[in-house]
Parts: structure tokens; C-alpha cells; sequence
């Protein structure tokens, strides 16, 4: 159906007030930065699991009614202060409670944002992130599974909770309308050289897997 004379008034205004606004008129103006759509394939991401309890990132500057921590779910962090805020919840390895904060500290968010998303794993196994988009409001990710290291502990049929931490080329506003994530498992392609995990107990590594691994997140 052709668009409407109303219709087409309406997007010719909301253009020539783009451009005396600075936006669609400067591709350097902040505006055009906050309302960029775009995808990153090689995406700095950190992933932390939590072996022992239901969260893995809280929120410092909030207790719950119990007087105990909130969890952060998805969200757009875009200040040095938010992420200040940001820590790990108890069971989380002291060395992942290191990662994050060095993360965070060298996000630079003049010109980055950070994006946290929760997510869930089988313990033996891991995410291999292939992508990230994002729209203003809208952010997802593509992934596959595999499974981890075999010097890595785990336990089978058993579900970890997972944050990924992904650091976005982009300046975006805190509003986040809307995010998903898409994958597939096992990954079609994969640089691991070992194949099974025996899952009959938790062992730090284990005779029936080969190989070496990388990151055991």
C-alpha cells in the first residue's frame, strides 16, 4: 500500500528536525553515536558462572527486603559510577570478582557501553559467542555451545547460572526496551579438540577428554 500524504509529512518533518537538531545533519553528533545500529563479531565479552548459587551479578547499591542483595538482570550500563556499583554474589570465584572489575575499569564510556545479560548452562559446558547487535533499545547476542576445558570441574546434568558481560563499540542510552539471544548445540565449528567429558562425577579434569581447552567460562 503507498504511504499517506499524513504519513509522508510526518517522516519529512521528523527528518528536518533531525537535522536542525544536529542528528541525521552530523554523522559526528552525539545524537547519531546513542541511536547507531550495528553488529560486532569479535565481541569483547566476559563470561562468569556462579556454581553454587542463583546470581552472579548484584547490584552494591540496593538490598532487597530481606535486607540482602538485588540481582542484576539485563541491562545497559553506560557510567563509570553504574559500574562502580556493580560486584559479584557469593559463590562467584575471586578471580572472576578480579575480571569484572578490571572489565569494567577499562571500559571507556565516552565512547562504549556495557551490556549484561543472564544467562544458563549446563555445567560441562560452555557458550562460544559469535556476535552482537544492537538497535536503540534492543540488544542480542548469537552463540553456540560446547563443551569446556577438560581441566575444568564440572558436573553433569547439572545447570549453572552465567552473566555475560559484553563491552559495545557504541554509546547508547540506558533504555533497553528489549533483548534475545539465538544459538544452537553444539557448535558447528569449534577449535576444541576433545569430545566427551565424563560426567559421573564432579573431577577437576577427567581421562576420556583430550586436549587442550581455552576459555573455561
Amino acid at each position: 500500500m503507498p504511504p499517506t500524504r499524513r504519513a509522508l509529512l510526518g517522516s519529512l518533518s521528523v527528518g528536518v528536525l533531525a537535522g536542525c537538531l544536529g542528528g541525521a545533519g552530523d554523522p559526528n553528533s552525539e545524537s547519531v553515536q546513542r541511536q547507531t545500529s550495528g553488529t560486532e563479531t569479535d565481541p569483547a565479552v566476559l563470561k562468569i558462572r556462579n556454581p553454587d548459587g542463583e546470581r552472579v551479578l548484584v547490584d552494591g547499591s540496593e538490598t532487597n527486603d530481606e535486607g540482602g542483595p538485588v540481582a542484576v538482570r539485563s541491562e545497559l550500563v553506560t557510567s563509570a559510577d553504574r559500574a562502580a556499583e556493580l560486584t559479584v554474589a557469593e559463590g562467584v570465584a575471586d578471580a572472576d570478582r578480579s575480571r569484572l572489575r578490571s572489565f569494567l575499569d577499562e571500559t571507556d564510556f565516552d565512547a562504549e557501553t556495557v551490556y549484561v545479560a543472564p544467562a544458563g548452562v549446563e555445567s560441562c559446558e560452555r557458550l562460544d559467542i559469535h556476535s552482537v547487535s544492537w538497535d536503540p533499545g534492543h540488544v542480542e547476542y548469537d552463540y553456540c555451545r560446547e563443551l569446556r576445558p577438560p581441566d575444568e570441574a564440572c558436573e553433569a546434568d547439572t545447570r549453572v547460572v552465567l552473566a555475560l558481560i559484553f563491552r559495545l563499540p557504541v554509546t547508547l542510552d540506558g533504555r533497553l526496551t528489549g533483548s534475545g539471544a539465538s544459538g544452537r548445540s553444539p557448535c558447528q565449528r569449534t577449535g576444541t579438540e576433545y569430545a566427551v567429558i565424563d560426567g559421573n562425577a564432579t573431577v577437576p579434569g577427567n581421562e576420556t577428554a583430550i586436549g587442550e581447552g581455552g576459555d573455561g567460562a
